[in-house]
């Protein structure tokens, strides 16, 4: 009597210890056998937004932005930077202008009154010389021949003093005329960079090219999303206007998984924001070249575009990152076995399997596996529980 209580009592702790194990179901289906393969989304319909490309200008330094996500008509203000540096220069330059405009008034002034005096002073040599040139007219039989001499000397002498006048005139003349041109050139330049400079000034207020949505891009050189008071190089793609109709993912898978993808195979995703919304595409495209997958990780992947289907209801974003698999094989109709439930002994795989109220260690034959289930060709069948946890 004692032993039949015993073991009753046995039985009853077993099927106690098989209740409060985790157990699987043994299925059969299709088994998919995949490649992981990570990204983001982005859109299609989208309009990159840089800072402004302004010459000799190269310290964009974000003053104001506009919130992600906001729908944005053409003409509004969605990013502006600190035009301090530009402002210093136009001030600068603007004194320069006032400085230059009142030198060449003065050069003018200075110009108009050497040609007066110039003037002047040919009217006085022209006028010697006429007075000259009467004295030498006077019959030689009147005067006598030494003061002839000296007349027709003197007449002589205001010839010259006529062409020096004549040559000094000129000389001033183009000497004014080379520096009022200088000084208007150079008036003219300074004027030109003071428009330049409020122009470009105005340039530092961008607004949105076309209507859509506000996105803060990222990328693998500039992985984090720009802030006020961050300095961005000019050739940043800092922002994006989207629409949000239909999207891409710009996937990556690694290295050695890259042999094994091909387009148009089937992609199924899970976004990290949405862990509830799968999303399904294709591969569109394969980009062969390998590159780090990041700055500080020298791990090599490769870049892979992928079509995704319209989910409808589900507010999706570019830059939402995702995980999922690439479908490179399916394997129709096999029998499974959770891959926890499947454990590694010096005489092979084996499985622990519910059966006369206790657990069963079962040998099994495996097959093709990935991340979550394994091909079972011998040892369990369609209906089987399995343990999850070795006994």
């Amino acid at each position: 009597m004692t032993r039949l209580v015993a073991l009753v009592l046995g039985l009853t702790a077993c099927t106690h210890a098989v209740a409060d194990l985790q157990l699987a179901d043994i299925k059969r289906g299709d088994l998919v056998i995949g490649v992981e393969v990570m990204g983001e989304l982005a859109a299609v319909d989208s309009t990159d937004i840089k800072p402004p490309a302004l010459p000799d200008f190269w310290d964009f330094k974000i003053a104001s932005v506009a919130p992600e996500g906001m729908d944005v008509k053409v003409g509004d203000p969605v990013v502006s930077f600190d035009p301090s540096q530009l402002e210093r220069d136009l001030e600068n330059i603007t004194a320069d202008v006032e400085a230059a405009r009142s030198k060449l008034a003065k050069k003018r002034d200075d110009a108009a009154l050497a040609r007066r005096d110039a003037v002047l002073a040919l009217a006085t040599a022209e006028a010697d010389l006429r007075k000259k040139t009467l004295k030498t007219a006077t019959p030689s039989d009147l005067v006598g021949s030494i003061e002839m001499k000296s007349t027709v000397l003197d007449l002589e002498a205001a010839k010259l003093t006529l062409d020096r006048a004549k040559h000094r005139a000129d000389q001033q003349e183009h000497s004014d005329a080379a520096e009022i041109t200088s000084l208007t050139d150079h008036l003219t330049y300074a004027t030109h960079r003071v428009e330049q400079l409020q122009h470009n000034i105005a340039r530092l207020h961008v607004t949105a090219p076309r209507a859509g949505t506000l996105i803060y891009a990222t990328s693998r050189y500039h992985p984090e999303k720009v802030k006020i008071g961050d300095s961005i190089w000019r050739e940043l793609v800092m922002l994006q206007v989207v629409g949000l109709s239909k999207m891409v993912g710009k996937g990556q898978v690694d290295e050695v998984d890259s042999s094994r993808v091909a387009e148009q195979q089937p992609v199924s995703l899970r976004l990290d924001a949405l862990p509830d919304v799968q999303l399904r595409g294709k591969i569109a495209r394969i980009l062969r070249s390998l590159h780090p997958k990041s700055p500080t990780d020298p791990s090599k992947i490769v870049d892979l575009e992928i079509t995704v289907d319209p989910t409808e209801g589900a507010p999706l974003r570019p830059g939402m990152r995702f995980r999922g698999e690439v479908e490179i094989e399916r394997v129709h109709d096999v029998v499974q076995v959770p891959t926890e439930a499947v454990f590694v002994t010096p005489d092979g795989p084996v499985a622990y399997a519910a059966r006369g109220g206790g657990l069963e260690r079962v040998r099994v034959e495996l097959g093709r596996r990935n991340a979550t289930a394994i091909e079972v060709k011998a040892g369990l069948v369609a209906g089987d529980r399995v343990s999850r946890s070795a006994p």
